[in-house]
C-alpha cells in the first residue's frame, strides 16, 4: 500500500491505510482504534509503517545523513 501512495490515483483503501498508519505512528490513536475508524486491517497498517520507515531510512542513507549509519541506525 505504501508504494501505491506514489501513484497518480491511489485506491481509497490505500489512502485509508495511509491515514491510519500516520495516526498510529504519531501517537494520535491506538492501532485497533485507527483500524476501526478507517475500516482497514491491522496487518496492512503495520506493513505500511514498516515500508515507510524502510523507505525513509534508505533516503537518509542515500542522502548522506550523518546521523544514520550504513544499516540505518540513528
Amino acid at each position: 500500500m505504501f508504494e501505491e501512495m506514489f501513484s497518480a490515483d491511489p485506491r481509497p483503501q490505500a489512502v485509508a491505510t495511509s491515514k491510519a498508519a500516520i495516526d498510529v505512528a504519531y501517537g494520535k490513536v491506538q492501532l485497533s482504534k485507527a483500524c476501526k475508524d478507517y475500516n482497514v486491517q491491522e496487518q496492512a497498517v503495520i506493513q505500511y509503517i514498516i515500508d515507510k520507515t524502510e523507505y525513509e531510512t534508505m533516503l537518509d542513507i542515500l542522502n548522506g545523513n550523518k546521523s544514520v549509519d550504513s544499516i540505518g541506525n540513528k
